[in-house]
């Protein structure tokens, strides 16, 4: 370049851009506009020099040689030769461009060549969405191998036949889908309905289908149920609905059928021999005659369907029949549960094999000789039991008090008892000492709750009569001389004699009773004297084992004591924890490491609190006593527990 090339350089090379834009903006030469275009350091500079440029030809060579995208870009919009706008768009590199080539195609052959023949799948797709020849279209839409592509097609057709063909035969579900929104004809949308593998395409081929006809085929053909279902929705025609009912695989199906079938009759049948339970329900609601619903109840299949049934009949002859006859027990239980007959009752408990129905039935009798007999008789205890409660002779309730095998009995017609004579003699003669126990609230006399004391060998009934004597001489004897230390304590309680109060402070054998003895002595002196004592004395016996006056020591955790205490091996030890009631649950642990019967035996006559009752009960490997158990305990979930331990020793 020569000296005056550098001092005259032309505008459009000025160093300054606003120079060279301005000039840029008035230059025509199509040669330097590319040298612009491809070489000007300012990008709005080298996109001005594009928008002046009329050569498609070097426009496409700005396309090819351009570092600058925006440039390549705007260059492909200022084409206009649509050849070679094909060309960018079948072979350039760059996606945008390419796509931008295609989107300013405006010859329709070109267009239909790139929808045929690019091999660009995404190229022949926006060819076909800008064409509008349908012939063409339709062969793309049976001949091109791409899914999306065959889509696009399908959409500009409307040759319904070759939609018909496109919607039963494409291989792809969403082309077959699109195919369905522009079928007419029926008769086909039903064909696609029954049988379309994919469940979109049945289901919009359904929705078009209005023939009530078409729509019972579908309801009946269709191999998916939930099409069969939705067409069953629209039929009202009872008999195809009842044939459903009967014929249809699917439960849903048969269920939204029925719904609308009012033939008891038919569901009657329905509701004895269909295998689901939900059908078998709408059955049994659409029922309204009772002669049906109590052939349900009695013959039907599912128990649980016989006692729907039930719920609708009120007839009292229906029932009693029913009562008597019908196979289920539990059938048996609900009639019987709403009747007012007494005969049906009486028959009921002659004959019924079922305690339950026969207890239930005993509840509906009044007669008196009859109840008398099942109270002193039945096999079960639990009819007895129900007799018991109606019973108003207190002759047979004491005999029945005493005699009964079963606790609860005993006990319930102990309490029915007013007469204070025959609780005066259960509570001085029954063997079972729960029994005497509860009699003993019943009696006042002194001289025979003083006899008590003195003979029965049951603590708890002692106890108890203890606690209705005002004889200072007898309760000071107990105090003083009773066996059991329970006992000993309630006399305690009511002794105001202050030398035998201090005698027992310091003699009594159990550090319970001795430390409320202490707690009555009104002489300070004395009083004091004889806590520290015991002090000693009771800290002398606890020092014998370590464990255990760990486990007794207040001041550690419970979880601390509960280790401590599974340390013990000494059965005197844990016998002594066992019978302390300060300790609550650990009292249980150590009940749960004593095996000698004969000791957890008298500590079960002796506990009055369940849940400790319940961990002996555990530890009892003697059969006798656990009968024992079984007949008398007061809580019945104790007496089912060693009932479950008998197992087939009972």
């Amino acid at each position: 370049m020569g000296i005056f090339d550098k001092i005259f350089k032309p505008k459009w090379q000025h160093n300054d851009p606003a120079v060279r834009l301005d000039a840029v903006k008035k230059l025509d030469d199509q040669e330097k506009l590319f040298e612009v275009a491809l070489n000007d350091s300012d990008e709005n500079i080298r996109l001005v020099a594009v928008e002046r440029i009329r050569s498609d030809a070097i426009l496409m060579d700005i396309v090819d040689n351009s570092d600058d995208v925006d440039v390549r870009l705007a260059a492909v919009e200022r084409i206009n030769d649509d050849d070679i706008l094909k060309g960018i768009a079948k072979n350039h590199s760059d996606e945008d461009i390419s796509n931008l080539a295609l989107d300013s195609i405006t010859d329709g052959e070109v267009l239909a060549e790139i929808a045929v023949t690019d091999e660009s799948s995404h190229n022949r797709i926006k060819s076909v969405k800008r064409m509008t020849d349908e012939n063409l279209l339709t062969e793309i839409a049976q001949s091109d191998d791409n899914a999306s592509v065959r889509l696009e097609a399908v959409k500009g057709i409307n040759d319904e036949e070759l939609l018909e063909d496109i919607a039963l035969n494409d291989n792809n579900a969403g082309v077959r889908l699109e195919a369905v929104n522009g079928i007419a004809n029926e008769a086909v949308l039903c064909e696609i309905s029954k049988n379309d593998k994919n469940e979109s395409v049945r289901i919009e081929a359904f929705k078009k289908v209005n023939e009530m006809d078409l729509i019972v085929d579908i309801g009946k053909n269709a191999w998916d149920y939930l099409i069969r279902l939705k067409a069953v929705e629209k039929i009202h025609d009872e008999d195809v609905l009842m044939d459903i009912v009967e014929n249809d695989e699917d439960s849903w199906v048969r269920l939204e059928a029925i719904k609308s079938v009012c033939d008891e009759n038919f569901l009657a049948g329905v509701a004895k021999h269909d295998d689901d339970t939900l059908v078998r329900e709408q059955a049994i609601a659409g029922i309204g005659s009772e002669n049906l619903l109590a052939d349900i109840a009695k013959e039907a299949e599912d128990s649980w369907v016989r006692l729907e049934a039930i719920k609708g009949v009120n007839d009292e002859g229906l029932l009693a029949d029913i009562a008597l006859y019908a196979v289920d027990s539990w059938v048996r239980l609900e009639a019987i549960k709403k009747l007012d007959d007494e005969s049906v009752m009486i028959e009921a408990v002659k004959t019924d094999k079922d305690i339950w129905v026969r207890r239930e039935a005993v509840k509906g009798i009044t007669d008196e000789v009859l109840l008398d007999d099942l109270a002193q008789n039945d096999r079960s205890y639990f009819v007895r039991l129900e007799a018991v409660k109606k019973i108003d002779d207190e002759i047979i309730l004491e005999d029945i008090a005493k005699n009964d095998e079963n606790f609860h009995v005993r006990l319930e017609a102990e309490k029915r008892i007013a007469d204070e004579d025959l609780l005066t003699d259960l509570a001085t003669d029954a063997d079972d000492s729960w029994i005497r126990q509860d009699a003993v609230s019943g009696v006042n006399d002194e001289k025979i709750l003083i006899d008590i004391i003195k003979k029965d060998k049951d603590a708890w009934v002692r106890l108890d009569a203890v606690k209705k004597v005002n004889d200072e001489e007898v309760i000071e004897y107990v105090a003083k001389n009773d066996k059991n230390y329970y006992v000993r304590l309630e006399a305690i309680k009511r002794v105001d004699n202050q030398e035998l109060l201090a005698d027992i402070a310091e003699n009594d054998v159990h550090p319970w009773v001795r430390r409320e003895a202490v707690k009555k002595i009104s002489d300070s002196d004395v009083r004091e004297r004889i806590e520290s004592e015991l002090d000693s004395k009771d800290v002398d016996e606890a020092s014998k084992n370590e464990f255990y006056r760990k486990v007794t020591d207040y001041n550690l955790s419970e979880f601390e004591r509960e280790e401590y205490l599974d340390e013990i091996r000494d059965e005197k030890v844990l016998r002594m924890l066992a019978q302390d009631r300060s300790l609550y649950e650990l009292r249980v642990k150590a009940i749960e490491k004593i095996s000698n019967q004969e000791f957890l035996k008298e500590l079960y006559n002796n506990t009055p609190e369940g849940h400790v009752r319940r961990a002996i009960v555990d530890r009892i490997t003697d059969k006798e006593f656990l009968r024992f158990i079984y007949n008398n305990d007061p809580e019945i979930s104790i007496s089912q527990q060693a009932l479950d331990l008998l197992g087939d020793d009972f």
